[in-house]
């Protein structure tokens, strides 16, 4: 699959009102626009983990997309 045709994909799924509310959801859930720090180094780095996965999404949505 190439990655347009991926990024088309995300968009199709997460550009729709259920899709908006998943998408903010894991946004509030994983620390999106938040710090993901703990005390522990092993905990830092499993929120810094789901956060990735967060960052991977929005920028499938975003990226080459024309600004509006």
């Amino acid at each position: 699959m190439k990655v347009e045709d991926l990024k088309l994909a995300y968009r199709k799924t997460f550009n729709t009102d259920d899709g908006e509310i998943v998408l903010s959801d894991l946004k509030a859930r994983f620390g999106f626009e938040t710090t993901t720090y703990s005390d522990n180094p092993y905990n830092s780095a499993f929120n810094e983990g789901q956060r990735a996965a967060v960052l991977l999404i929005v920028r499938m949505l975003t990226e080459g997309k024309e600004p509006e």
